[in-house]
């Protein structure tokens, strides 16, 4: 199953996965957050996702799957 965290990295969010890496990297939170939520598509739930700031505190917000028109 998915392991979700957006972190602070270089200026930009980068969005990972425990088994898969690196998803992508977004210029804001809330890109890499609605990323997560096309992601979560596949899981058809809302989804924890841990985030990490430039300052090293963490949060966790959860993400509902991106609505198909």
């Amino acid at each position: 199953m998915f392991d979700f965290t957006v972190l602070a990295k270089d200026g930009y969010w980068v969005l990972q996965d425990d088994q898969c890496g690196e998803l992508g990297c977004y210029d804001t939170r809330a890109e890499a957050l609605a990323a997560a939520g096309e992601w979560v598509r596949v899981i058809e739930a809302p989804w924890p996702v841990l985030i990490c700031d430039d300052a090293g505190e963490w949060d966790e917000a959860v993400v509902a799957p991106t609505v198909i028109h």
